[in-house]
């Protein structure tokens, strides 16, 4: 039956996997960092919300319990959404909110990902494949299908779930989302109709600020990966700052690609924006960590019709 397939929009970024659901009256979502780690026994009650699974005879940590507890703890840090860190990072967040033996993945990509070829390659790695997982620590099996799995831009996600009760969208529209490793110009004419010639993908995002904690913490002889300075409170001034001028980066690259901000209505999302403050007239979104995956989900509604 149609109602017995669960469409879920899933965000698999290199900083974080958010993936969110709807199904038979519930809400599922899940957030957790995008690293995996070769899992063990461990007292998993002094870790809150922690991932550890096995699929293929593979036992594995994912999110903050792989860096902190894993062997060899993995980060995604590749373009390409079909590596093997970012299927055993799927498997984790379908452990996680699928409650269907059959689901349909609608699957956030940067905007220069948005092509045939992309398409092709998660088609031919996921679709109509079946996956048994078995939770390490809450015990029992979820036996999975990926009945249908398609991608879409993930700044047009967001500004879908930020619209979503929003009928007027009179003035242009761009939505900047801040990722780890890029940010997504996205650039909507109208009522909400996409612009590819002012759209673009720019090099610039979390790590850029964390890279520079990173190298004043280096010069102290403080060695921290990238992972560890992102969730640390131990340095919070010097990550002030670098959030300071990466979100002055950010507002000059918006004013060099749309000369017509006045007439435009400007949103920010993308879990880097909750550190982030612009004196420019710009609106962070409702859950800017969550609006993408949110988003994927309404497109998942229509596109698996």
């Amino acid at each position: 039956m149609k109602d017995d397939i669960q469409i879920i929009g899933m965000d698999l970024g290199r900083g974080y996997v958010k993936a969110y659901s709807e199904f038979n009256s519930m809400k599922k979502e899940c957030l957790f960092k995008s690293v995996i780690g070769l899992g063990r026994a461990l007292d998993f009650s002094n870790y809150e919300n922690p991932i550890y699974v096995e699929v293929d005879n593979e036992e594995y940590f994912a999110g903050m319990l792989a860096e902190k507890e894993g062997y060899t703890p993995t980060r995604n840090s590749r373009d390409s959404k079909t590596t093997a860190t970012v299927e055993k990072l799927m498997y984790a967040a379908l452990n996680e909110i699928a409650v269907a033996d059959n689901v349909k993945i609608m699957l956030g990509v940067p905007y220069k990902l948005f092509k045939k070829t992309t398409l092709e390659e998660v088609i031919s790695k996921y679709k109509d494949k079946e996956v048994k997982i078995k939770d390490k620590i809450k015990g029992g099996y979820k036996n999975i299908t990926i009945a249908d799995i398609s991608i879409f831009r993930e700044g047009d996600a967001a500004l879908l779930w930020e619209a979503r009760n929003n009928p007027n969208n009179n003035n242009p529209i761009g939505m900047v989302s801040v990722g780890f490793r890029t940010t997504e110009l996205s650039y909507f004419d109208k009522n909400l109709k996409f612009n590819d010639k002012r759209s673009k993908t720019i090099e610039q995002g979390n790590r850029s600020a964390l890279e520079y904690v990173q190298n004043v913490l280096e010069n102290e002889n403080i060695i921290k990966d990238l992972n560890e300075i992102d969730t640390s409170t131990d340095y919070e001034d010097l990550k002030q700052n670098a959030y300071r001028v990466l979100s002055e980066r950010v507002a000059q690259d918006v004013e060099d690609n749309w000369i017509n901000l006045d007439e435009m209505d400007v949103y920010i999302a993308g879990g880097t924006a909750l550190n982030m403050n612009f004196d420019k007239n710009f609106k962070i979104v409702e859950e800017p960590q969550m609006a993408t995956a949110k988003g994927l989900y309404l497109v998942g509604t229509k596109k698996f019709k």
